[in-house]
């Protein structure tokens, strides 16, 4: 049987998106309403993005 994998992978393809990466890292004090969002796409797809660092 012939099976097809597909993978998603992660990470910066260019020195420009690895900059822009790292330049997201000083900017990290996000508003309530800023958070909600990023909470509303976590959870609308069924992924709770949040879990690993909540099983502290």
């Amino acid at each position: 049987m012939d099976v097809d994998v597909c993978q998603a992978l992660i990470g910066a393809s260019s020195v420009a998106q690895l900059e822009d990466n790292v330049a997201a890292l000083e900017r990290l004090d996000f508003t309530q309403e800023e958070l909600a969002e990023i909470d509303r796409y976590a959870t609308d797809s069924g992924i709770n993005i949040w879990a690993g660092s909540s099983e502290g």
